[in-house]
Protein backbone atom coordinates (compact mmCIF):
# COMPACT_ATOMS: atom_id res chain seq x y z
CA UNK A 1 0.00 0.00 0.00
CA UNK A 2 1.62 3.29 -1.07
CA UNK A 3 1.27 6.46 0.96
CA UNK A 4 -1.46 8.88 -0.06
CA UNK A 5 -0.39 12.47 0.60
CA UNK A 6 -2.91 15.28 0.22
CA UNK A 7 -3.10 18.98 1.00
CA UNK A 8 -6.24 19.91 2.92
CA UNK A 9 -7.70 23.25 3.91
CA UNK A 10 -8.62 23.53 7.57
CA UNK A 11 -11.81 25.10 8.86
CA UNK A 12 -11.96 26.51 12.38
CA UNK A 13 -14.22 28.18 14.88
CA UNK A 14 -14.41 29.27 18.47
CA UNK A 15 -16.51 27.14 20.81
CA UNK A 16 -17.59 27.95 24.35
CA UNK A 17 -15.92 26.05 27.17
CA UNK A 18 -18.85 23.93 28.38
CA UNK A 19 -19.82 20.24 28.12
CA UNK A 20 -22.15 20.37 25.09
CA UNK A 21 -20.27 22.92 22.96
CA UNK A 22 -18.20 20.47 20.95
CA UNK A 23 -21.03 17.95 20.64
CA UNK A 24 -23.40 20.68 19.44
CA UNK A 25 -21.05 21.75 16.61
CA UNK A 26 -20.39 18.15 15.58
CA UNK A 27 -24.14 17.34 15.60
CA UNK A 28 -24.80 20.30 13.31
CA UNK A 29 -22.12 19.09 10.90
CA UNK A 30 -23.37 15.48 11.00
CA UNK A 31 -26.99 16.52 10.48
CA UNK A 32 -25.82 18.50 7.44
CA UNK A 33 -24.18 15.39 5.98
CA UNK A 34 -20.57 16.44 6.51
CA UNK A 35 -18.15 13.49 6.75
CA UNK A 36 -14.96 14.62 8.47
CA UNK A 37 -11.53 13.01 8.46
CA UNK A 38 -9.90 15.40 10.95
CA UNK A 39 -11.42 16.84 14.12
CA UNK A 40 -9.37 18.65 16.74
CA UNK A 41 -11.14 20.34 19.61
CA UNK A 42 -9.18 22.03 22.38
CA UNK A 43 -9.51 24.58 25.12
CA UNK A 44 -7.51 27.72 24.37
CA UNK A 45 -8.27 30.17 27.12
CA UNK A 46 -10.77 30.50 29.94
CA UNK A 47 -14.26 30.41 28.51
CA UNK A 48 -13.14 29.63 24.97
CA UNK A 49 -12.14 26.63 22.91
CA UNK A 50 -11.20 25.99 19.30
CA UNK A 51 -12.49 23.46 16.81
CA UNK A 52 -10.53 22.51 13.68
CA UNK A 53 -12.04 20.29 10.98
CA UNK A 54 -11.08 18.98 7.57
CA UNK A 55 -11.86 18.33 4.75
CA UNK A 56 -14.87 20.10 3.32
CA UNK A 57 -15.21 19.04 -0.30
CA UNK A 58 -18.51 20.47 -1.56
CA UNK A 59 -20.31 23.80 -1.49
CA UNK A 60 -23.07 22.15 0.56
CA UNK A 61 -20.53 21.04 3.21
CA UNK A 62 -19.03 24.53 3.29
CA UNK A 63 -22.46 26.05 3.81
CA UNK A 64 -23.20 23.66 6.70
CA UNK A 65 -19.86 24.51 8.31
CA UNK A 66 -20.45 28.23 7.94
CA UNK A 67 -23.92 27.89 9.48
CA UNK A 68 -22.25 26.08 12.41
CA UNK A 69 -19.97 29.08 12.91
CA UNK A 70 -16.84 27.71 11.25
CA UNK A 71 -14.70 29.48 8.66
CA UNK A 72 -11.85 28.52 6.34
CA UNK A 73 -8.60 29.15 8.18
CA UNK A 74 -6.29 30.52 5.49
CA UNK A 75 -3.32 30.64 7.85
CA UNK A 76 -3.42 26.88 8.51
CA UNK A 77 -3.11 24.16 5.89
CA UNK A 78 -2.76 20.50 6.65
CA UNK A 79 -0.87 17.76 4.92
CA UNK A 80 -2.58 14.41 5.38
CA UNK A 81 -0.46 11.27 5.06
CA UNK A 82 -2.31 7.96 4.95
CA UNK A 83 -0.64 4.62 4.51
CA UNK A 84 1.11 1.69 6.14
CA UNK A 85 1.84 1.95 9.85
CA UNK A 86 5.50 1.09 10.22
CA UNK A 87 7.90 1.64 13.13
CA UNK A 88 9.71 4.96 12.86
CA UNK A 89 7.24 6.56 10.45
CA UNK A 90 6.75 9.69 12.58
CA UNK A 91 10.52 10.14 12.89
CA UNK A 92 10.95 9.70 9.13
CA UNK A 93 8.22 12.25 8.35
CA UNK A 94 9.36 14.86 10.89
CA UNK A 95 13.03 14.46 9.94
CA UNK A 96 12.33 14.90 6.22
CA UNK A 97 10.32 18.05 6.90
CA UNK A 98 12.89 19.52 9.29
CA UNK A 99 15.74 18.84 6.85
CA UNK A 100 13.74 20.77 4.25
CA UNK A 101 13.63 23.72 6.66
CA UNK A 102 9.89 23.49 7.32
CA UNK A 103 8.62 24.63 10.72
CA UNK A 104 5.46 22.77 11.74
CA UNK A 105 2.49 24.33 13.53
CA UNK A 106 1.03 21.02 14.66
CA UNK A 107 1.51 17.28 14.20
CA UNK A 108 -0.88 14.49 15.03
CA UNK A 109 -0.91 10.85 14.08
CA UNK A 110 -3.01 7.81 14.87
CA UNK A 111 -2.81 4.21 13.79
CA UNK A 112 -5.56 1.67 13.51
CA UNK A 113 -4.09 -1.73 12.84
CA UNK A 114 -1.81 -1.55 9.84
CA UNK A 115 -2.91 1.92 8.69
CA UNK A 116 -1.57 5.23 9.97
CA UNK A 117 -3.05 8.66 9.34
CA UNK A 118 -0.89 11.70 10.04
CA UNK A 119 -2.01 15.34 9.90
CA UNK A 120 0.60 18.05 9.79
CA UNK A 121 -0.28 21.75 9.99
CA UNK A 122 2.00 24.23 8.25
CA UNK A 123 2.04 28.02 8.01
CA UNK A 124 0.92 28.74 4.46
CA UNK A 125 0.13 27.40 1.01
CA UNK A 126 3.76 27.50 -0.15
CA UNK A 127 4.89 25.47 2.88
CA UNK A 128 2.08 22.99 2.25
CA UNK A 129 3.21 22.49 -1.34
CA UNK A 130 6.84 22.05 -0.23
CA UNK A 131 5.86 19.64 2.56
CA UNK A 132 3.78 17.56 0.17
CA UNK A 133 6.65 17.33 -2.33
CA UNK A 134 9.19 16.49 0.38
CA UNK A 135 6.99 13.73 1.79
CA UNK A 136 6.19 12.28 -1.62
CA UNK A 137 9.91 11.84 -2.17
CA UNK A 138 10.73 10.68 1.38
CA UNK A 139 7.95 8.09 1.48
CA UNK A 140 8.40 6.78 -2.06
CA UNK A 141 11.01 4.25 -0.89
Amino acid sequence: MPYRITKEHVWAGVIPDHPDALASKLRALAEGGVNLELIIGRREWTGQGLLFISPLRTLAEIEVAEQAGLAKEDSVLAIRVEGPNVPGLAAKISTALSQAGLNLRAYSAAALGDVCVTSIAVENDQDADRAKAVLEQALAN
